[in-house]
């Protein structure tokens, strides 16, 4: 059974998104059950706040004892971004209209929610309030993880590089689902402030001689400038201007980062590196699959390969060749598996989710149910792969298969049964 049998916010919704692929009702049961717990007041004790996605809901003798705030807790500063991400990508592939207006007073809650934690700063921002919380409240967690090249902690308000980038795919994604709806007077405004934002942020997170992105800024607003796999996942998400998006993809590969299994969470040249820390230098499979997603999206081909085929290859080492929550983050040598780490949740649910968006990934699904229309641009399987079925792909209405093989480094693709009406255009 796993350890953590209870309601993520963040983990649900990553997982979610991973598998929308595979099977989109995991997503639309998502979506509902965190509207349902959606924040509706102001609660210092469990960072509740009108709008807000919650952190995580426990249950048992704690909870009731009031010793800890997980009634919910709402100390997350990501999933309330994430799950508009998630709300506009589980559109695209259902055209599901009834969950899409029934959950609409949830998403303009939800953004409400991000307007006015950015109002300060124009960054969404975490700092802990209740005594029972999370000092950190990205992804990154643990006490120790938001550390600058010379590996001290950042102090005060911390606005992740990521989370700037969640931030502005909702706002872009959320106002191409307001001009549907005829609200232009929303879609406007969100498009402006996405642009806004897009611009202050190549300012003031880029690090002109590391010519990368900065993990955060702290307190006072300056770079927390070390070399992190956070910026990662700003690649697909669009926020980078080409030029820092590329130096940050080619950094990425470099082998103080790269393991030759997996990225890691920190570079092995921080002072803080540990490949044994939970965050300080260890390989997360789900951290790796929506870096591999950004390579893939700016073209970097060779790149996102090379760093699924590592991910795949470790599984072959794992119990059931199940990919773990984490493992550590010693670099590859040769005849010698993968180091485990010792308290790594296995199963997990981001980390299976990797192997379906890996999958995605290389085959460069994107889908738009509400047009009736299927893209598949330029899809790649790695060497190891020569040949790959998909049965049962379900886009809106339309259910299809597909077959993919690999012949002389090129992928060709057939669409083997279609039943519906759906375009299916294959772009090489």
């Amino acid at each position: 059974m796993p350890w953590f049998s209870t309601l993520f916010g963040r983990d649900t919704i990553i997982a979610a998104a991973q598998t929308l692929m595979l099977d989109s009702s995991i997503a639309q049961s998502t979506l509902k059950l965190l509207a349902h717990y959606q924040g509706k007041k102001d609660d210092e004790w469990r960072e509740e706040q009108p709008g807000k996605i919650l952190h995580e809901l426990r249950h048992g003798e704690l909870v009731r004892a009031g010793e800890v705030p997980h009634t919910p807790y709402y100390g997350t500063v990501d999933a309330t971004p994430l799950w508009l991400m998630l709300y506009a990508d589980y559109y695209a592939w259902t055209n599901d209209q009834i969950t899409l207006e029934a959950l609409w007073p949830n998403a303009l809650a939800a953004m409400q929610w991000i307007d006015r934690a950015c109002k300060e700063t124009g960054y969404l921002a975490y700092y802990r309030k209740s005594k029972g919380g999370l000092d950190n409240q990205g992804w990154k967690d643990s006490w120790n993880c938001i550390v600058d090249r010379h590996g001290h902690l950042a102090q005060g308000a911390i606005a992740l590089c990521e989370v700037q980038a969640y931030v502005y795919a909702a706002r872009v994604r959320l106002a191409q689902i307001a001009r549907l709806k005829k609200r232009i007077d929303l879609a406007e405004d969100w498009e402006e402030s996405a642009r806004e934002l897009k611009h202050r942020f190549n300012r003031d997170f880029w690090i002109d001689d590391l010519d990368f992105c900065a993990l955060a800024l702290d307190g006072e607003g300056k770079p927390v400038d070390s070399i992190s796999s956070n910026p990662g996942h700003c690649l697909a998400l669009n926020i980078l201007t080409p030029e820092n998006a590329d130096s940050v993809a080619e950094r990425l590969l470099a082998p103080d980062i790269f393991s030759g299994w997996g990225l890691r969470t920190l570079s092995s040249d921080s002072p803080a590196y540990n490949p044994m820390g939970y965050h300080i230098g260890s390989v997360w499979p789900h951290d790796n699959s929506l870096i591999v997603a950004g390579l893939r999206s700016l073209n970097h081909i060779d790149a996102a390969t090379e760093v699924a085929k590592g991910i795949f290859e470790m599984m072959n080492y794992q119990p059931y060749q199940r990919p773990p929550e984490l493992f550590c983050g010693f670099e590859r040598i040769k005849g010698v598996p993968p180091v485990q780490y010792p308290v790594a949740c296995s199963p997990q649910a981001w980390a299976t989710g990797t192997v379906f968006h890996l999958l995605q990934t290389m085959l460069n699904l994107v889908p738009d149910a509400p047009s009736n229309h299927l893209r598949i641009i330029d899809p790649m399987l790695p060497d190891f792969l020569q040949q790959l079925a998909v049965r049962n792909l379900k886009v809106g209405a339309t259910v299809l298969d597909l077959e993919f093989e690999r012949s002389n480094g090129t992928t060709a693709c057939r669409v083997v049964r279609k039943r519906g009406n759906l375009r299916v255009v294959i772009e090489t």
